[in-house]
């Protein structure tokens, strides 16, 4: 027993000779627990699809940002053969000794200002 009189491992009942539990009340409880669960599922995936449908409409929205980007510079004369290194890319290195780092040219960055849209804030319930 502990400090307070209670057993610490067992109710000392013998579970034999109690009555059971009325069926009316087990089924309510579990009326009770898959009413509030199923709430909880509907609410949860309420929130996830309103999130996945903000998702995707930023993503259409840097789509066509992109789309609209390239298209400006496109239409920039002589930025045909322009390559960016370095951006998307990992240079080649060598695993069995040291590499040689050789100077190149600098060179001229070309900025393009697109301004992008603020992003919408999805409707929050």
């Amino acid at each position: 027993m502990d400090e307070d009189g209670l057993p610490i491992v067992g109710s000392g009942i013998d579970l034999t000779k109690v009555p059971a539990i009325q069926q009316r009340r087990v089924v309510a409880y579990l009326n009770q627990f898959i009413v509030h669960t199923v709430r909880f599922l509907n609410r949860f995936s309420t929130v996830c699809e309103e999130k996945l449908a903000c998702i995707s409409l930023r993503i259409q929205q840097i789509e066509t940002t992109l789309s609209i980007l390239e298209a400006k510079l496109s239409s920039i004369p002589g930025l045909e053969d322009v390559r960016v290194e370095g951006v998307g890319q990992r240079p080649a290195t060598e695993v069995n000794g040291p590499v040689a780092v050789v100077p190149s040219q600098p060179e001229t960055p070309i900025a393009v200002a697109v301004p992008l849209p603020p992003p919408r804030r999805c409707l929050q319930t």
